[in-house]
């Protein structure tokens, strides 16, 4: 294996842009890991300022990883040396923007070697397996599998396991699935919902309405029907009955999310177990291995049937390794990339990397009920403190991303142009937080009523770019007299926090069309205290009352005004404060054909796959 050491050899600054990051903790590493806290001085000069990246990285010997099983797919676990497995995603991320060279760029099989905490890190280039050879399409994704139930993760609807009533086309037009058709009574206060005939599990068994409304009704505060005012889930003959307590216009779209997937009455049970009965193009032949998915075409699948006989589904939570994995052949799609795959994979014979826009965000929740943070001004301060155009350009990799208000431009009906955009502007968050009684002390730290200004800031890496993005947000809220600590962990160190109430602040991503309607991620995300990737305890009634009059409008003129309305009193208050819209970073072999990008992340699309000719 061809390494590049020379370009990695004691490094200690490489340019960069606007950006300064200088990790230190444990010799060699940031301790941003194994949920512990971190530290790292970090400023981002004016845009016109050179950008420079410091680490402080030690080198010495170590051995190189043993080379990846082939038999059963990409586990980094077991790939890699003890060290490797150590190292945080964030250390990852820096080491590879540090040794970015020209020599790099025409590697053939060019993976990372540093020199970190005594080890080399590389990553070899095994020989390819994946491909028409074996007819098994392999994914390396950052989404964990979890317990075999649609609500658990997104893997199931994703790989075409399961299937939801209704889904949105490529407009966002919601059209029948499992459902052939619905009707709502006059006042919208309920839904009927045709199942859709001859449809067949994968255990045998067929959908029925009465399947379908267990379904619904033992998953619904599990799903996007929790937000739902629904007082009766029921089964009249061939249709499911939904009854709602107030008029609710938006029910088909949220029956398309992909946590209201139908299994089988024979997992309707408690227990969880190893296998799971869809009605899906794909079945699960193999989950004893909870980082991998086997998967089989559906011979008696209802709609288009696969081409390709088998997937495996891969759970590899290191966005490096997935980069490393699509350079060495070994997987047909590799999601959630690092921005530097694009130059990196550049020259690769076999894969291909593409870039799109999502109508998704990256941004900073915030506890509300927590002092000061429930405070709007607090909250405006924090959103001036941060320079959203140098995350986007030194970090994200395209400055377009930075936001200047929630939606992104290409979600044109909640889009308000009219808007202020979002600006950095320290001084003015240094105005507000005076103005809100607070004093600098001795160490640069704001002091009110003898209380420091200190937060907890978590966040997690299967999204590469959130630790990274985190540690930048710090260093720019120290700058106006914040102190932010770090603790890194996977997703659930936001959602258990939220759940619990420790969650100060975190840094996080989200979808907008999970649910077809943003009108469901608002009200997921901010009304009635907010949700895990929203707002927290922020409590507005007049907001709500806003989402509720949407729910049950019809009128296109009344429910554009209720946008603007809703959109500018997010933008005023910031009970989230929004930093980045989304590209999508993902690496597609050549070998296949027919792929196209899912914008509301639920479905692969495995099912009209063909191999290359």
């Amino acid at each position: 294996m061809k390494q590049f050491g020379r370009a990695c050899r004691s490094p200690t600054t490489t340019d960069l842009g606007n950006l300064v990051i200088q990790a230190h903790g444990r010799p060699g590493i940031p301790s941003l890991i194994n949920q512990q806290q971190y530290t790292a001085p970090f400023t981002l000069p004016k845009p016109s300022a050179n950008l420079r990246m410091q680490a402080v990285i030690s080198t010495g010997p170590a051995s190189l990883p043993k080379k990846p099983r082939q038999s059963r797919g990409y586990n980094s676990r077991r790939a890699f040396p003890e060290n490797w497995r150590r190292l945080s995603r964030a250390t990852i991320a820096l080491i590879f923007y540090l040794c970015k060279t020209e020599e790099t760029h025409s590697m053939k099989h060019f993976f990372l070697a540093a020199a970190v905490t005594g080890a080399v890190i590389s990553l070899t280039a095994a020989p390819g397996h994946a491909g028409p050879a074996d007819d098994t399409i392999r994914i390396a994704s950052p989404w964990k599998i979890g317990a075999l139930i649609p609500s658990a993760s997104t893997a199931l609807s994703r790989t075409g396991v399961v299937e939801t009533l209704t889904m949105p086309t490529t407009d966002g037009e919601i059209v029948g699935l499992l459902a052939e058709s619905w009707i709502p009574n006059d006042t919208l206060t309920e839904w009927r919902f045709k199942i859709r005939s001859g449809v067949l599990f994968h255990d045998g068994s067929p959908l029925t309405a009465e399947t379908v409304a267990a379904n619904l009704t033992k998953f619904q505060e599990q799903s996007s029907l929790r937000t739902a005012p629904v007082t009766n889930i029921a089964f009249e003959g061939d249709e499911v009955v939904v009854k709602l307590d107030r008029p609710y216009s938006i029910l088909p779209a949220v029956l398309a999310d992909w946590n209201t997937g139908i299994v089988s009455a024979a997992n309707l049970t408690d227990e969880t177990g190893d296998s799971v009965a869809g009605t899906g193009p794909f079945s699960v032949t193999d989950a004893s291995d909870p980082t991998m998915l086997k998967l089989s075409a559906n011979d008696d699948y209802w709609g288009k049937k696969a081409t390709i006989g088998k997937v495996e589904y891969l759970f590899v939570p290191d966005a490096q390794a997935r980069q490393a994995m699509a350079q060495a052949g070994e997987v047909e799609f590799a999601f959630s990339l690092p921005v530097t795959a694009t130059k990196m994979l550049a020259s690769a014979d076999s894969v291909q990397v593409q870039i799109q826009a999502i109508p998704r965000v990256r941004a900073l929740k915030l506890n509300g009920g927590l002092a000061p943070l429930d405070e709007v001004v607090v909250r405006q301060a924090i959103s001036y403190a941060i320079d959203r155009k140098g995350i986007a350009s030194s970090i994200v990799g395209n400055p377009d991303t930075a936001a200047s208000q929630l939606f992104p431009a290409s979600l044109p009906a909640w889009h308000d142009t009219s808007l202020e955009p979002f600006s950095h502007d320290p001084a003015k968050a240094a105005e507000l937080l005076a103005s809100a009684g607070f004093t600098k002390g001795d160490d640069g730290i704001l002091i009110r009523d003898g209380d420091r200004f200190e937060i907890e800031m978590r966040t997690y890496d299967s999204r590469p770019e959130l630790p990274v993005i985190g540690v930048a947000i710090q260093s720019m809220l120290k700058e106006v007299g914040i102190e932010v600590t770090m603790k890194q962990g996977d997703w659930t160190v936001i959602s258990d926090g939220h759940t619990d109430g420790t969650l100060e602040a975190g840094i996080v991503s989200d979808s907008f069309v999970y649910v077809p309607d943003p009108i469901e991620a608002l009200s997921e995300n901010f009304y009635k205290s907010g949700g895990f990737w929203g707002s927290m305890n922020w409590n507005n009634d007049e907001f709500d009352a806003l989402v509720e009059t949407y729910q049950r409008t019809v009128d296109p003129e009344k429910l554009a005004q209720l946008r603007t309305d809703m959109v500018a009193m997010i933008h005023e208050e910031h009970p989230m404060v929004t930093v980045t819209w989304y590209d999508d970073v993902y690496a597609v072999s050549k070998n296949v054909s027919n792929f196209t990008f899912d914008v509301y992340e639920r479905d692969f699309g495995l099912n009209r796959l063909t191999w290359a000719e």
